[in-house]
């Protein structure tokens, strides 16, 4: 007869049987099935109180990032600035009066002034009307730049000598400027006047330096030079050592 009952069949769900249903802990003691209470998962967490994300980060106000981005640098935008680069006159428009007769303006003749930056300086006026058989006369050198976009600063600076035969205490016809144009010419800003009445009668270099005050950024201008004399009594005007520095945003 017990051949062939397969073990514990006669009692799968009895009262006594190790493996049965009513003495099985599984499922009424099990403390996992009611799990809501505990967790607490929105009361506790407070995810939005908190964390205060957009209270506390305060990204616009601390982190500056416009404000700090830029860091700005300084280009010097002549060529050849001392006159003394490669050739001379390299990078420079000269007019003179007379060059048959005088020379170019930029020259490594020294025999009235040693220049500043050697062998080359730019030696302006010097004639006479009278010589040329005009009231006045004029020469020019000027160079054409392009300002970088975003210049916030734009400053020359340089040295000359004025040497005259004049003995008058008035401004003569005898004058000379360094100016910022237009590149058809027209005056933007001045930034140095010169006369027989700035005589130096050391005939040492005297410095200077000249911040621009209109606003050319972006744009391709000239830095020019200008001398003229009257009929008589000539005075000289010499340039030399020059740079034209734009401090701006990359």
């Amino acid at each position: 007869m017990l051949a062939g009952c397969a073990r514990g069949a006669s009692n799968g769900n009895g009262g006594d049987a190790p493996g049965g249903y009513q003495d099985a802990p599984g499922y009424m003691d099990a403390p996992g099935r009611d799990n809501t209470g505990d967790a607490k998962v929105y009361d506790d967490a407070k995810v939005y109180e908190d964390a205060k994300v957009y209270d506390d980060a305060k990204v616009y106000d601390d982190a500056k990032v416009y404000r700090d981005a830029c860091v700005e640098v300084q280009m010097q935008l002549l060529v050849n600035p001392t006159f003394d680069q490669d050739s001379s006159g390299t990078g420079w428009t000269q007019q003179p009066i007379d060059e048959t007769n005088y020379g170019p303006i930029i020259t490594s003749d020294s025999s009235a002034v040693t220049p500043d930056s050697a062998p080359y300086q730019a030696w302006m006026g010097g004639v006479t009307g009278q010589e040329e058989g005009e009231q006045t006369v004029t020469d020019q050198l000027y160079q054409a730049v392009t300002v970088p976009a975003s210049t916030t600063t734009l400053t020359v600076t340089g040295k000359y000598v004025v040497g005259t035969q004049e003995t008058t205490t008035t401004q003569m016809n005898d004058t000379a400027n360094l100016a910022l144009t237009q590149t058809d010419g027209t005056p933007i800003e001045t930034a140095l006047a010169l006369s027989n009445l700035n005589n130096t009668a050391s005939g040492t270099y005297q410095p200077f330096s000249y911040t621009f005050s209109t606003n050319v950024s972006g744009q391709t201008v000239r830095l020019r030079f200008t001398s003229t004399n009257n009929a008589t009594k000539n005075t000289n005007f010499f340039f030399d050592t020059f740079a034209l520095t734009a401090t701006y945003c990359p």
